[in-house]
């Protein structure tokens, strides 16, 4: 009897396997992605849900992933539970080094040859969320200017009653005591309207009413009227229109009036210039001007000031929601000659200095950062290209089948892709690598069983190299390739794709082609998750870089 129950269970068993199998071979025939996939990697392709294109992610990158995004949900958690900004500016004056008769002036005073501390002003404010509709702040403000100074405290309440009206109750004191009540309210899709009640001691109460609205897609309107205690009007409109944007300002009032704004051309993702000017009632400035995104916390900007005080240098620093201002006023005496060297002699000098000393220092300070993050990650980055590498070596045959086909056609060929860090500027030499120093890698180029052999002992392996910080997805692409066409497409992660890999977390990365459509070379460099479809007349190379196909 137990023989039977045996041979029962063997049976059982071996009826089991061959249902799976039968299911497995319907699932293929029925699926025209499943049988794609088992034409190109078999059945333990399909076993392993590979799809033509993609990958899936190692145990230990998708660990590294969830660190980072864990670090940076934790990180704007911190923020929006205390949303902190400062702005803090410190005037400087060169002038007695611009000019002779301050100098003497000064120089009864102090020998000092260094710039002069003129004035300081400090505003420091703190949101703190109290829960989704109520949040209180603070807000500290504080000036000196020539050994006089004043300041004031500002402690405020909002309350959001709905998605649509909102309530700010403030009370300041300092140099200034004032209570002001502000309801914010949605009146149309386009239109929100606000109505301000004030107190300000000794001099009574105010009423502010301030309207704005979407004039059109790209244009935005306000008005303000200030009923008192001191009244005033102000209207203007900003616009944007591609790469720029113009703002214009115009106010009447008792206190003054004039024309303000200002207009900004955005360069590149980075780089922003920008000119302001103010004409009015109390003097007139003109502001030119640039600012560079260095990192995603951090920006760095400079302007010169023409003014009726005189002409100024601006630096300023923004870090992380704090903004630093240093106006230095290099003379309080304008000419179009001092005002043509104003405009034309700092800009050189900052250019060299970003040129030779700003940039190599930056350089060098990024570089060993990302150095230091690749031999922290470098097992993992092993680990994902030598998956890469396995899935490239699959799918090689095909590849290469696809390629030589389409080079007798004279259809798409992919001639070199590399994915990962490198510089994305263009090539400008005639038969250049794809990357400046590229270099293929593999696994054999690693150091085997390096942990088989006891540290110190003659027989001792190097330690592994670290791989280069891109990844060869030649065949990859190729591969992708359907119909002379390749569509990568915008959010897609490029890390996942079959092939790919992420050869360097956390440095920003591109993706660079080289191929040929109908015998022309043609290039294109995009950013890492970026949308790119080959071929493009937009690729194409100049004649100078064309170059004969060799296996034709």
């Amino acid at each position: 009897d137990d023989d039977d129950d045996d041979d029962d269970a063997g049976a059982t068993e071996a009826a089991q396997r061959a249902f799976a199998a039968l299911s497995e071979a319907y699932e293929v025939l029925s699926d025209a992605d499943a049988r794609r996939t088992y034409d190109a990697y078999g059945m333990d392709g399909v076993r392993a849900g590979r799809e033509l294109g993609a990958r899936g992610k190692t145990t230990e990158e998708m660990r590294i992933e969830y660190e980072r995004r864990r670090a940076k949900e934790t990180k704007e958690a911190a923020e929006a539970r205390l949303n902190h900004s400062g702005t803090y500016v410190f005037g400087f004056s060169a002038a007695h080094l611009m000019e002779e008769s301050i100098a003497r002036r000064r120089a009864a005073f102090t020998n000092n040859p260094g710039l002069d501390l003129t004035s300081v002003s400090l505003q420091n404010s703190m949101e703190i969320p109290l829960s989704e509709e109520d949040a209180v702040y603070t807000v500290t403000q504080g000036t000196t200017r020539g050994g006089r100074g004043a300041g004031n405290f500002i402690l405020g309440w909002r309350r959001a009653f709905s998605p649509l009206t909102s309530l700010d109750v403030s009370a300041q004191t300092g140099q200034t005591s004032a209570v002001t009540a502000t309801v914010t309210r949605q009146l149309t899709t386009h239109t929100t309207g606000a109505v301000s009640h004030n107190y300000i001691a000794q001099q009574g109460f105010g009423l502010q009413l301030m309207l704005q609205r979407q004039l059109f897609a790209q244009t935005r309107g306000h008005l303000t009227w200030n009923v008192g205690p001191v009244s005033s009007m102000s209207t203007g409109a900003t616009h944007a229109f591609g790469k720029n944007a113009v703002k214009c300002d115009f106010s009447v009032g008792l206190a003054a009036s004039g024309l303000n704004g200002h207009f900004i051309r955005q360069m590149d993702e980075n780089r922003v210039y920008r000119v302001g000017w103010k004409l009015g009632t109390a003097g007139a400035e003109l502001d030119v001007g640039a600012t560079k995104q260095v990192d995603e916390d951090t920006a760095l900007g400079a302007s010169i000031v023409v003014s009726l005080r005189g002409l100024s240098l601006r630096f300023r620093v923004n870090r992380q929601g704090q903004r630093f201002v240093v106006p230095i006023l290099l003379t309080p005496m304008v000419t179009w000659r001092k005002s043509l060297l104003a405009f034309t002699l700092p800009p050189i000098a900052i250019a060299l200095l970003r040129h030779f000393v700003a940039r190599p220092i930056m350089n060098r300070y990024i570089r060993k950062r990302q150095l230091a993050a690749r031999e922290k990650n470098k097992r993992t980055i092993l680990v994902a290209m030598r998956e890469a590498h396995s899935a490239t070596k699959m799918i090689a045959e095909t590849a290469d089948k696809k390629a030589r086909a389409a080079r007798e056609r004279g259809g798409l060929v992919i001639e070199s892709a590399v994915f990962g860090a490198f510089d994305p500027r263009r090539n400008t030499v005639k038969d250049a690598p794809i990357i400046p120093n590229f270099r293929t890698w593999s696994p054999s180029l690693q150091s085997p069983n390096a942990n088989s052999t006891e540290e110190g002992s003659p027989d001792a392996p190097k330690p592994a190299a670290s791989p280069p910080p891109y990844v060869d997805v030649t065949r990859a692409l190729q591969f992708m390739v359907d119909n002379d066409t390749l569509d990568l497409y915008e959010n897609v992660a490029m890390c996942d794709l079959l092939g790919f890999c992420d050869p360097c977390p956390g440095e920003d990365k591109h993706l660079r082609v080289r191929y040929r459509y109908r015998r022309a070379l043609h290039e294109v460099t995009v950013k890492a998750d970026a949308m790119v479809s080959l071929p493009s007349a937009d690729h194409r190379l100049p004649e100078k870089l064309q170059t004969i196909d060799p296996r034709v």
